[in-house]
């Protein structure tokens, strides 16, 4: 009886210490619910919508580049990019050892990214091939997920390459078109709220109309393709043929100043412009600078002409030599004297008759006319980059400039520059602002016209007829005969300049810069052209703008008229 009272005890002991144990438990419980419900509820909601739902940027799809027929030059195409949330990831040495298998990347660069734990977003590679992407969506790795990114392609791959420009890995716009209109070419992307399934991925929304990026918007150039295409395989042979630094051409409609082409040699590819020097991305027709020799004498005798200081008929006495200042300047090969008009001394590029009629207008009147020009200024052209030349005020020549500019030294221009002073000769008279860009799309089926009446009257259309005429004569029978074309009327001008000394003093023997300006047809300019060459070696004609320049001039004016069915 002793022994069932003792038992009792123990068991109501056991049973009081349970029931103790059972109601901390409880109150544990309670508290723990107290707590997690009310006291800390921000905390674990705030962590639960974190798995549950996430801020996803939507990027927006990039405006194309097109040329002026609708010709596709740079797009954009959807590419996959692999990004990592560490704080989700289960097992980082098994999800790094799939990962790098599958991208061809380092295994434990990967793992280190993936243990970050203090990071919630981590790329780990950038646009890569949707097949790589999809096999890495079907291993289920917890905390690895694909979004969909854009890419820059250019289909053409060098055409126009430095006016077209290139984006970066985020999309950018760095060079070219791509920068100069990167906001309308770029659009707006958007973020988003959206829930993840347990893999992390994003659950559609099925009203997604508020959700859509606003995409960029296309440009359309002025330039032609084919023309373009055409031009540089011509400055392609003519670098290669004459061993030249470089080679430089631009089309352009005299009239409205649309560019048809503006190319340079050597060049590069646009879907690999990582491998390419980065001084290839200058656009060359606009950051070029040289003295243009000869081709400047047009803008000597037209300023001559216009202020009545020389006549088209007025006869010179020349003699082979003539000093200006402490500075003698001698015919090119002409030993003896010669009587030529103002038409003949353009014609067969008198050095002595062009400093004549420089003379004739003095200083002050000559740096008038060069500055009405355009020259010691920006064109206004729509692209990165545009150099301004050097040009100096008349108050401060040495006495010696006046005959140097005459014959296109001391000066330094742009091909660009001196293409639209021809120009101006072309369309009767007017300084046209060049354009490149033809059209951008705003809205929906709207469409701006970049094109602008920007035009202002240099010269008498008197005076540019006499100077067309002159030009028309260099072609015909002077310097420029190597320009000609079967059946259409060409003008033209050729130039052959040494280039100065790296230290600023004299010139060197042997270094030259060759060119040729014109346009045609004669009774109705419209196509303006210029070439130049920098430091062509071994022509057997000898190196003149006549012998270099001149033929791949004529070889694209050619097949300009043609493409623009002109003639």
């Amino acid at each position: 009886m002793l022994n069932n009272n003792n038992n009792n005890k123990v068991n109501r002991k056991r049973l009081y210490f349970l029931f103790i144990l059972f109601l901390i438990a409880f109150f544990l419980i309670i508290y723990r619910l107290i707590y997690i419900q009310y006291l800390n509820a921000s905390e674990y909601k705030n962590y639960a919508e974190y798995q549950h739902t996430g801020e996803f940027t939507i990027i927006s799809k990039r405006g194309k580049i097109l040329d002026r027929n609708g010709v596709e030059l740079a797009v954009s195409l959807n590419e996959k990019t692999v990004y990592a949330n560490p704080k989700l990831v289960i097992d980082s040495e098994y999800e790094a050892s799939i990962l790098a298998e599958i991208l061809g990347m380092d295994e434990n660069e990967i793992r280190e990214k993936l243990d970050n734990k203090d990071l919630g977003f981590v790329y780990i590679q950038r646009k890569i091939p949707t097949e790589k992407a999809e096999e890495i969506s079907r291993h289920n790795l917890p905390g690895i997920y694909i979004q969909d990114e854009s890419k820059r392609y250019y289909p053409l791959n060098d055409i126009a390459a430095p006016v077209i420009g290139f984006t970066g890995i985020d999309n950018n716009g760095l060079s070219g078109i791509e920068l100069q209109y990167e906001k309308v070419l770029r659009g707006v992307d958007i973020k988003v709220t959206a829930e993840k399934d347990v893999f992390g991925n994003i659950i559609p929304i099925e009203d997604s109309q508020n959700n859509e990026p606003i995409n960029g918007k296309d440009v359309v150039l002025t330039i032609d393709s084919q023309i373009q295409y055409m031009v540089q395989k011509k400055l392609e042979e003519l670098t290669s043929g004459y061993d030249a630094l470089r080679a430089i051409c631009i089309v352009m409609n005299p009239d409205n100043g649309e560019i048809y082409s503006m190319a340079s040699y050597p060049g590069f590819d646009l879907n690999k412009y990582e491998e390419a020097d980065p001084e290839l991305y200058k656009i060359e027709g606009i950051s070029f600078t040289y003295e243009p020799g000869s081709t400047f004498k047009i803008v000597n005798v037209s300023t001559a002409l216009e202020n009545n200081t020389v006549s088209k008929s007025q006869s010179f006495d020349l003699p082979p030599s003539i000093k200006v200042g402490d500075r003698v300047i001698r015919e090119i090969s002409r030993t003896y004297n010669v009587t030529y008009t103002t038409e003949e001394i353009i014609k067969h590029s008198s050095n002595v008759g062009a400093v004549t009629i420089a003379l004739s207008m003095g200083e002050k009147l000559f740096w008038e006319g060069i500055k009405n020009f355009g020259f010691g200024e920006i064109t206004g052209i729509e692209l990165p980059g545009e150099e301004k030349g050097l040009f100096y005020d008349y108050k401060t020549w040495p006495a010696s400039t006046i005959g140097a500019l005459a014959i296109g030294q001391s000066i330094s221009v742009t091909p660009l520059q001196l293409l639209r002073a021809a120009c101006a000769i072309a369309n009767g008279g007017y300084l046209v602002t060049p354009s490149i860009v033809k059209e951008i799309e705003l809205l929906e089926n709207e469409i701006e016209d970049e094109q602008m009446d920007d035009r202002k009257r240099i010269i008498s259309e008197e005076t540019s007829d006499s100077v067309k005429d002159m030009m028309l004569a260099v072609v015909e029978g002077g310097t420029g005969t190597a320009a000609q074309i079967e059946g259409v009327k060409v003008c033209g001008k050729t130039g052959t300049a040494e280039k100065a000394n790296k230290n600023g003093a004299g010139y060197s023997e042997g270094r030259q810069i060759v060119s040729f300006v014109g346009f045609a047809p004669y009774e109705d300019p419209q196509v303006a052209i210029i070439v130049v060459v920098d430091e062509p070696q071994g022509g057997e004609g000898g190196i003149w703008g006549g012998t270099i320049a001149a033929p791949a001039f004529r070889d694209i004016m050619d097949f300009s008229l043609k493409r623009l069915k002109i003639y």
